[in-house]
């Protein structure tokens, strides 16, 4: 990497002459024209305004590797031109030159972009109140400097710049100076010829305005930056992530979505969209990007890898082109998800989601839904149990899914679990559980998704999309909290220091849990469970009640080992 200076007229003119492009990775222009005319005034000032970052490829290797490069824009148009016009493809390479490069900016694309607006030039943002459709809403502006402008050192901004329209410079009281016309003089004295035809040379203020502009423009070196080298683009991307994160975390994933974009004109709509009809289902879902791609790549039978190479224009294409029966997939499975009762705050790797989905984009709506039978979603539940229980998506999963997409292939019949058991999964994980891991959970595991997904098990003719299930303490929490101290055992002893503690622990373990409808445990709450089950209705819906025993907290020991047996005798039935 090295660092190195030029002046802005020098790369300003590089971008010009289609010698710095913008990478895929970068995402649109958002900047405004006060940021613009702010950025030229701390220009004049002097201050600095950043070091930049540029990729440095030979066009070859683009060229070969398809990497996608942008223009950068020059006449911004809010309505007509927006984005950024792909770069002419392949790059034309020199016959005595076979290794000449590009370069690409990494960091930089905002302010470079303005500099080249104001420079070179143009802007066009819609007038208040004027409609989209009215081509007069976007009057065509270019940036003028008011010579006449006295430096306010004190104040925010101290020279006059402005985005104008040719007649709104037509001002007495103003000494307006189109400023892309500086470029034009290699010599500060061709430049004055304009201050000479006004009369107006003896202008000091005039005069040293000019220079300053000059000068900065053309002869100080303020552009700063680094250059890498690198033919790899997914090295690059690391570089991009950690100079570009500051205060908002961004993601390879984020930039690979811009590469996705790129290729697919509509594809950020498409997918925010999707993104936002999913995640709004039941109880909410916090689906990503990441998800989504991933989605595609594994659906599409493609690499499943998150890499550019993974996202070239002819598997974008392929994508588009799918599109409407992936995302018809995707929807059906998250109506799936929250009528079996998952939702995001139980769902602890969305990744286990993606086989499901590939059972319902390969077996078609209709197979969807006959299969979607209480056997297959029992099937399917005990799946997205096992899998998370089991962190078979902890490390590796592009190796997971591949693993689990290819013994899918094998199967055209109707989804079981049993299929996926016999695959290992990047250290030594798998799919398989015996009677001693079913028991273990019931101490493993405290209140938590976990739980949660156990239960689901055991409970599963809930209604879970019509209504909300909440994981419930028979014995209310706030039970153990005060008190034990003085609480005489059924079998007449004192309570000791050790099983409260231990009592503390099992309050939260499974045989404690119940699922309850949300305003069930609302009314519920801190109620006594021998108080809570006199009520005939909620005697007879408790599940997995053992018979015939005290319900009474000093009878803690006996309700939790007598519900552990009837809660496991089921998981077993269930599971084994």
């Amino acid at each position: 990497m090295s660092y190195q200076k030029k002046s802005i007229a020098a790369v300003i003119e590089e971008i010009d002459n289609h010698r710095i492009y913008l990478p895929a990775i970068q995402r649109k222009y958002v900047w405004s024209e006060e940021q613009i005319t702010k950025l030229m005034d701390s220009i004049l000032r002097g201050y600095p305004f950043g070091t930049f970052l540029f990729w440095k490829v030979k066009k070859r290797t683009a060229n070969e590797r398809k990497y996608s490069m942008y223009e950068f824009i020059k006449n911004y148009h809010q309505r007509d031109h927006y984005r950024n016009e792909p770069a002419g493809f392949p790059f034309n390479i020199s016959d005595t030159n076979p290794d000449e490069t590009i370069l690409s900016a990494l960091d930089g694309q905002q302010r470079l972009t303005s500099l080249l607006i104001a420079l070179k030039g143009s802007i066009s943002m819609k007038l208040p109140k004027k409609h989209w459709n009215n081509d007069d809403a976007f009057p065509k502006k270019e940036l003028y400097f008011d010579l006449h402008s006295i430096a306010k050192e004190d104040e925010d901004i101290a020279y006059d710049f402005a985005f104008l329209t040719e007649d709104q410079t037509v001002d007495d009281t103003k000494l307006w100076y189109r400023v892309k016309d500086i470029l034009q003089y290699a010599k500060f004295e061709d430049a004055t010829d304009m201050l000479y035809e006004k009369g107006l040379f003896t202008d000091r203020i005039a005069v040293k305005n000019l220079t300053a502009l000059f000068v900065r423009i053309k002869q100080d070196e303020l552009i700063n930056y680094f250059e890498v080298d690198s033919d790899s683009i997914d090295d690059v991307l690391d570089i991009f992530v950690r100079v570009n994160s500051g205060g908002t975390v961004l993601s390879k994933t984020d930039l690979l979505f811009s590469t996705i974009v790129s290729y697919w004109d509509k594809g950020r709509e498409e997918i925010d969209d999707l993104l936002s009809s999913i995640n709004s289902v039941g109880d909410h879902y916090s689906f990503s990007n990441d998800f989504i791609m991933r989605t595609c790549l594994f659906v599409m039978d493609m690499p499943i890898t998150l890499k550019v190479e993974s996202f070239g224009k002819d598997s974008v294409n392929r994508i588009e082109t799918a599109w409407n029966n992936i995302k018809a997939a995707i929807k059906d499975t998250v109506l799936l998800l929250n009528e079996l009762g998952f939702n995001a705050d139980n769902i602890v790797a969305d990744n286990a989601v993606l086989p499901i989905i590939y059972y319902r984009f390969n077996y078609g709506a209709n197979a969807f839904k006959i299969d979607n039978t209480p056997d297959v979603r029992l099937e399917l539940r005990k799946y997205l149990v096992i899998s998370q229980i089991k962190h078979i998506f902890g490390q590796s999963t592009s190796s997971t899914l591949s693993t689990i997409r290819t013994e899918l292939k094998k199967h055209t019949d109707k989804f079981k679990l049993s299929f996926l058991q016999n695959l290992s999964f990047t250290g030594d994980r798998n799919l398989l559980y015996s009677a001693e891991d079913i028991e273990e959970w019931f101490d493993e595991y405290e209140k938590n998704a976990y739980t949660y997904m156990i239960l689901s098990l055991l409970y599963p003719n809930f209604k879970y999309g019509q209504k909300g299930f909440h994981q419930d303490h028979m014995h209310p929490y706030s039970s153990f909290e005060k008190g034990l101290d003085k609480l005489v055992l059924s079998n007449g002893n004192a309570m000791d220091r050790e099983r409260i503690e231990l009592w503390k622990h099992q309050r939260n373990t499974l045989a404690n849990l119940q699922l309850l409808e949300g305003r069930e445990n609302e009314s519920k709450n801190d109620t006594p469970l021998i108080e809570w089950l006199k009520d005939p209705a909620n005697y007879s819906n408790a599940k997995y009640l053992p018979d015939g025993i005290d319900y009474s907290l000093a009878n803690f020991d006996e309700f939790l080992e007598k519900r552990k047996e009837l809660m496991l005798a089921e998981l077993k039935r269930i599971l084994l």
